[in-house]
């Protein structure tokens, strides 16, 4: 049995030598990963010779792959072909760095660069995304400035001499954006006004976070107006029914009773005092106000051309606020300590109506966001 485990262990252990030298990558065809970890095993180990042999053949093998698989490229009509020339060469030159970093490695190999050769077809890869950006934005259409900026933002990742890029971004970006004006939430009640008011504040600068890094941007009615802005579309939230602080009290009255209670005491013949215990009892009265604040808000998003409804969601809300007191006749007792505590309060004002609504529309809040959200879900840049 102890040899088996033995035998079993040592081909554990070349298993795990021949991953870590890349020998088996190297014989799958895979030379990328077989020659990053015959790098590694050199660096740390430069006498291991099963990593110098899979070095000295995989580059090999690697860069004839790549450059024979270039000139391919270069012969054919592919358009996006110096797309795929570019990371044909990037592969290359990343050979390049890697052993020119691995002293045990230099010893095997001469890397080659191909520094120039990767921004030539970089460059000219940039340039054909560049000019299908061109192509796009001449639709003047908001799916073509995305597109666009689809494209010139790809032309980046090929090279950063590319004049007038930034600009060429921002056209596109105009274009391709969706301009919402917000607009004001009607409401009928001066004493509310400031409340609202801070309720369309934080609904816009939600918007304003969510359309970073989207095409989607929202303006106030006022900053619209100010730019002479040409919305695509117009978002509206109206109360459909709306009551703030309905009021209802309730009161309950309830006998409470306590046994073997002490009432009192008795003396004996013999002058020794003892408790008197019986069962003491009250009535409890407990009151119960209640304001309730209820509402349907009506969100609704048309065009701004045509005034067609592109989306209308009915917003439920509800928020009940409660205050409790009470009072008792008869042996306090009877009660419990809750109904100790209760009988000390006296009817409470109730929160001013703008605390209320701010309460209200709270759990409208959330309800707005994800119905933006889902609206205008795609928009990512």
């Amino acid at each position: 049995m102890k040899g088996h485990i033995q035998i079993l262990l040592a081909f554990i252990g070349l298993s795990v030598m021949s991953c870590a030298t890349g020998k088996n990558a190297f014989e799958k065809g895979n030379y990328e990963t077989a020659i990053n970890r015959a790098i590694n095993r050199l660096q740390s180990n430069p006498d291991n010779k099963k990593s110098k042999q899979v070095l000295r053949e995989g580059y090999q093998l690697a860069s004839v792959y790549h450059q024979d698989y270039i000139r391919e490229l270069v012969n054919s009509a592919d358009p996006f072909k110096y797309e795929a020339i570019f990371y044909q060469y990037r592969q290359l030159n990343s050979y390049y760095d890697k052993i020119r970093r691995c002293p045990a490695c230099l010893k095997l190999v001469n890397p080659r660069r191909f520094q120039a050769e990767q921004e030539t077809a970089g460059q000219r890869a940039a340039d054909y995304q560049v000019s299908l950006g061109n192509q796009a934005l001449g639709s003047k259409t908001i799916e073509g400035g995305r597109e666009a900026y689809h494209y010139f933002n790809n032309a980046t990742a090929f090279t950063n001499n590319i004049v007038g890029i930034d600009s060429l971004m921002t056209d596109a970006r105009n274009m391709g954006t969706v301009k919402v004006v917000v607009e004001p939430i009607p409401i009928h009640s001066r004493a509310l006004s400031l409340s609202n008011e801070f309720f369309e504040n934080r609904i816009l600068e939600f918007m304003d976070r969510y359309s970073a890094n989207r095409f989607v941007e929202f303006y106030s009615a006022d900053e619209a107006n100010q730019i002479n802005l040409e919305a695509d579309q117009v978002l509206s939230l109206m109360f459909d029914d709306f009551v703030i602080g309905q009021t209802l009290i309730e009161s309950k009255t309830k006998e409470v009773s306590r046994d073997s209670v002490v009432v009192g005491q008795y003396t004996n013949d013999e002058g020794e005092k003892f408790d008197v215990y019986n069962t003491v009892k009250a009535k409890v009265t407990t009151h119960r106000k209640t304001l309730r604040s209820a509402g349907v808000m009506n969100f609704e998003i048309r065009d701004a051309y045509s005034n067609r409804v592109l989306v209308q969601r009915k917003l439920p809300s509800e928020d009940i606020w409660s205050y409790e007191w009470g009072s008792f006749n008869g042996d306090e007792r009877a009660l419990n300590k809750k109904e100790i505590e209760m009988s000390k309060r006296r009817e409470g004002p109730p929160p001013p109506p703008q605390t209320l609504f701010i309460s209200f529309v709270d759990r409208i809040y959330d309800q707005i966001n994800q119905s933006v959200r889902n609206f205008y879900r795609g928009s990512e840049m």
